[in-house]
């Protein structure tokens, strides 16, 4: 009797000499300029060439053409390049384009980053069409799913969010711990780790309101949590980080506060894990939003009961409330 042996195998996108030459952007809706529109096609569908190619050939840094991307555009992609080298692995897309105040944006552009990490990437355009950033983004669905709301203000405030949101992930995965630092309160309150014991830890304007179950985490100063992070960083090689689950919601009494649930999964070349990250953000007057609380929980230890949320939260005054 013969007999056969089964292999099973992992696949990833993986990219040939043909797709270097075959990938094409098209621009669907968004958009009434046609000639700036066949310029941001082209420019579009030249950047992913080039970085295709620069992927095959194993290329430390790919070779940009200075009349289709910005010296911003090339700082950002090779920023991320340095960690990882990534690569277009579809052939043919078709995007919708939208029209921000002074620039241009196209999402959920296909990559893999590594060898087998597929995430989406977000294009900012300069008006002339030249790209001008690079970022790793939300995927589409938790991208409308946080936007799907009636009223203008509050739908303002939730693209802030969002992009907020990508720049944090984006920080982390650059290891930036410079950025990071900023976008936490001086007097951030930070929770994290396994159960110890009950801690005090009132941060100005906000107090704690923890149910029995939720009392005996580690709390950190932003100042202990940013100096752990960088030795973090410092041991760790790659680093890749997916949020799913976002949901935001406004304080029902201040309005300017804004609590963020979403599910982090941290992947990095030393360590794994999946947590529930909540996020008390504070918008401010002709500033970027503010981090108050950031608290993480490990999903195979937290009861859905148990994670923190705005609830947990008192904020005392928020005319009071400074950075």
């Amino acid at each position: 009797m013969k007999k056969f042996l089964l292999f099973l195998v992992a696949f990833y996108p993986l990219i040939s000499n043909s797709q270097v030459s075959k990938i094409s952007f098209v621009i669907t809706t968004g958009i009434e300029n046609g000639k700036l529109k066949q310029t941001i096609e082209s420019n579009t569908t030249r950047l992913l060439m080039t970085l295709n190619e620069a992927f095959q050939k194993g290329s430390d840094v790919p070779q940009f053409d200075p009349k289709i991307i910005s010296q911003n555009g090339i700082e950002a992609v090779t920023s991320l390049w340095s960690d990882e080298h990534f690569y277009c692995y579809v052939s043919k897309i078709a995007e919708n384009i939208m029209h921000k105040e002074d620039y241009y944006q196209v999402r959920n552009i296909p990559i893999v980053l590594g060898k087998s990490d597929s995430l989406d990437v977000v294009l900012d355009y300069l008006p002339d069409g030249k790209v001008n950033d690079l970022y790793i983004g939300l995927k589409s669905h938790q991208y409308k799913r946080v936007m799907d709301v009636k009223s203008v203000v509050d739908q303002t405030r939730r693209q802030i969010i969002l992009n907020f949101i990508e720049n944090l992930r984006n920080y982390y995965i650059k290891k930036d711990i410079e950025n990071i630092e900023k976008l936490y309160s001086d007097k951030a309150l930070i929770i994290i780790g396994k159960v110890l014991e009950q801690v005090d830890a009132p941060v100005d304007q906000v107090q704690n309101n923890f149910t029995q179950n939720q009392v005996k985490y580690i709390v950190l100063t932003k100042a202990e949590y940013i100096d752990r992070l960088q030795k973090v960083f410092n041991s760790t090689k790659y680093l890749l980080l997916d949020f799913d689950n976002i949901d935001v919601i406004k304080h029902a009494k201040y309005p300017n506060f804004y609590g963020v649930l979403l599910q982090q999964s941290w992947k990095s070349s030393t360590y794994s894990d999946k947590g529930w990250l909540f996020l008390l953000v504070q918008f401010k007057e002709t500033e970027e939003p503010l981090i108050w609380v950031r608290t993480w929980q490990d999903v195979k230890d937290t009861p859905p009961d148990s994670v923190f949320g705005l609830h947990n939260f008192v904020i005392r005054q928020e005319s009071k409330v400074t950075k």
